[in-house]
């Protein structure tokens, strides 16, 4: 049996809501809350500003679990249709979202050409991840929105694609080993430096110029 002072605070029937996701900053408490314009609730834009919806919590996945002071990432984007129910019932001032609603429109086209074996995740200013399932092109790829990306291939090969400069710091020690042939193409000039000692060892060393 539900308590009555339960019942007072988050009303005696549930009412589900279906609604489009209109703002996901600025929330004061920093929980990864939005604010959902609901269908058939807030439908007049004219009389019921923006700043005037509630801010609605979001049901977060138990593989996304949060704690204090750990924070949480949530992925949605203004314009997401989302599904969800109001915790006071009639009030509609408690909104939860509980899930989203893919509409038409809402297709990856870079998940297009495989799809559904191709899943694409992309953020709101363009970066993106993509892991390909296509059977005998499986690859995942990692691509920043300038266009820097670093691919695995099905056959274990990576691609790492920089379009700027590339810099590595080591604070230890660095080995390197290759089983196959190495070959190094600079455009301009090469400087190598050490503090110590260089040493090169090799069947035969051959210097051209």
């Amino acid at each position: 049996m539900i308590p009555s002072d339960f019942i007072e605070y988050y009303g005696d029937q549930t009412r589900w809501f279906l609604g489009e996701v209109v703002k996901v900053k600025d929330d004061p408490l920093k929980l990864g809350r939005v604010k959902v314009r609901v269908v058939g609730v807030h439908d007049d834009k004219e009389l019921i500003k923006e700043d005037h919806l509630p801010w609605a919590q979001i049901v977060v996945p138990v593989t996304q679990g949060v704690h204090e002071g750990k924070g949480q990432y949530l992925g949605i984007l203004v314009g997401t249709q989302v599904f969800g129910i109001f915790l006071d019932g009639q009030n509609s001032q408690l909104p939860m979202v509980i899930g989203t609603v893919p509409k038409e429109g809402d297709a990856n086209p870079k998940a297009d050409a495989n799809y559904p074996t191709n899943k694409v995740y992309q953020t709101e200013t363009g970066h993106y991840k993509e892991y390909d399932d296509t059977a005998g092109a499986e690859r995942i790829k990692e691509a920043h929105k300038s266009g820097t990306f670093y691919e695995m291939m099905a056959d274990g090969s990576i691609t790492t694609y920089i379009t700027k400069d590339n810099y590595s710091i080591v604070l230890g020690d660095e080995s390197v080993t290759i089983a196959g042939k190495v070959t190094i193409n600079v455009g301009g000039d090469v400087d190598l430096t050490a503090g110590g000692t260089v040493s090169i060892n090799a069947k035969n060393i051959k210097l051209n110029s």
